[in-house]
């Protein structure tokens, strides 16, 4: 019986073409890097966090913007390092090398085959009526000034009883007390043991562009001073208490004069999972800490 044997046709030396994707010339297809990319829909800036910002960097990644080691350092936190990247990313595609992820970018990024995230909710939501409770409550701090004071005591004074007059409170600690006597989740993530600063503020809030800015957020100048923000808007209208003057309210921009030029100026809203009840770990050097008068004189 003869033995079966195989044969194959000999080798031309061709290379086989891998076929372009339907409706693209191969052109198209090697210039569309993030086809297949999802970024999302909303502003990113600095001190922005979350899922969002994760995108972004994976994206920075890919475009070879960023390294994997310099997104390992903080994964989903736009810091320095992502801010430099997406000003890289700016300049090489005409965009104005601002570091913000806005309208322009996100265009740029489409060019490259990304799609947009839209169903992503930008802002947290917060039950019906609480907003306008935590502007009420700094209110009446307002018309209540002359029996509140300064003070960076701690635990915080009137933690556990609801407008006590005559009051002795720090910033943090009247904003705290608003989102508190309001029935809103501790913004310092502390489940209202009494402590809490800026700080505590920062870390826990989620930080939002000024476009998405509600009454109820808070306005924070970072190392100095918070504020309630009682009307949104490009100016928004404030209520702080930063002196023994306060509390008072006053606009963004009449603030912004009083602090060093180079302050970062930060927009902190209800966290992702507060009503959860998410608590940030105090460093020793938290406890009992308080914030300075940063207002002395101004008004």
């Amino acid at each position: 019986m003869r033995s079966k044997t195989q044969t194959s046709r000999p080798r031309t030396g061709k290379v086989r073409r891998r076929r372009a994707a339907a409706g693209y010339s191969r052109a198209q297809v090697a210039s569309l890097p993030l086809k297949g990319y999802t970024l999302p829909a909303a502003d990113l800036k600095r001190g922005s966090s979350g899922t969002g910002v994760r995108q972004l960097q994976g994206a920075l990644v890919k475009l070879g913007d960023m390294t994997q080691a310099q997104m390992n350092t903080g994964p989903g936190m736009f810091g320095a390092l992502t801010e430099g990247s997406l000003k890289k990313f700016q300049q090489a595609h005409g965009v104005d090398a601002i570091g913000v992820y806005g309208p322009k970018t996100r265009a740029a990024f489409k060019a490259l085959g990304a799609a947009l995230d839209d169903t992503e909710t930008p802002s947290t939501p917060t039950p019906e009526g609480l907003r306008e409770k935590i502007v009420a409550e700094g209110l009446w701090g307002v018309a209540h000034q002359e029996q509140i004071h300064y003070s960076q005591s701690r635990p915080i004074d009137g933690i556990r009883l609801r407008h006590k007059l005559p009051l002795d409170i720090d910033c943090s600690g009247f904003v705290t007390l608003c989102y508190q006597w309001a029935g809103a989740p501790d913004p310092n993530g502390n489940h209202y043991s009494g402590e809490g600063y800026t700080g505590t503020l920062e870390a826990h809030m989620r930080h939002i562009p000024l476009s998405q800015v509600q009454p109820g957020d808070l306005c924070l100048w970072q190392g100095k001073h918070v504020s309630l923000v009682i009307q949104s808007g490009a100016d928004p209208l404030l209520i702080s208490h930063g002196s023994e003057a306060g509390p008072y309210e006053i606009r963004t921009s009449v603030q912004m004069k009083w602090y060093p030029e180079g302050t970062r100026l930060l927009w902190l809203t209800s966290p992702q999972g507060a009503e959860a009840g998410a608590r940030r770990t105090l460093r020793r050097e938290d406890e009992a800490r308080g914030d300075p008068p940063a207002e002395e004189g101004l008004i």
